[in-house]
């Protein structure tokens, strides 16, 4: 295992000397963290719209429950429908 890390710090060492590899780096971790973000706003807002198809069914806590959203904007979406 030692090894592994050993040739992991090098082959960093190495790629961190070289600026082209680096801002290849940064831009697939730019990428991934856009993308990441986008899966995570994309996901917020099928909440926010199967909560608002609950609100004629379900009461606020089971609505909170079942969408993992908090019970805070269950309420803001009661009051503005």
């Amino acid at each position: 295992m030692d090894t592994a890390i050993e040739k992991a710090e090098q082959r960093i060492e190495y790629l961190s000397s070289d600026e082209e590899a680096m801002r290849i780096y940064y831009e697939r971790e730019r990428s991934l963290y856009e993308r990441a973000n986008m899966i995570s706003s994309a996901e917020e807002r099928a909440k926010l719209q199967i909560a608002k198809n609950l609100l004629d069914i379900l009461d606020d806590e089971m609505i909170a429950i079942k969408t993992g959203l908090d019970i805070e904007k269950i309420k803001s979406l009661r009051k503005e429908s």
